[in-house]
């Protein structure tokens, strides 16, 4: 049985900075963590670009926003099903 507890000659720290454990950035987690950074921000405008072109009373915004946080997430995780086969 490996011993996995932290010894006196590395830190907790090192040991979890230096392991290699084949969790490398992939092309998934770049997009992933573009679509985390990006979506609100850009959904926000997208609700109040609707006020501004006239389509919706400014009372409207935040449902519109939810509509389209909703929408965007139900499309992340058909990507995600699709692309995985799960």
């Amino acid at each position: 049985m490996p011993r996995d507890i932290p010894t006196e000659e590395k830190s907790v720290r090192e040991r979890g900075t230096y392991a290699n454990d084949g969790n490398d950035p992939t092309v998934a987690s770049y997009l992933s963590s573009l679509f985390f950074v990006l979506s609100v921000p850009t959904l926000v405008t997208a609700a109040y670009a609707g006020y501004w072109m006239g389509l919706y009373s400014e009372s409207a915004v935040v449902p519109a926003f939810a509509g389209l946080l909703i929408g965007s997430l139900a499309a992340v995780f058909a990507v995600m099903h699709y692309r995985t086969g799960r």
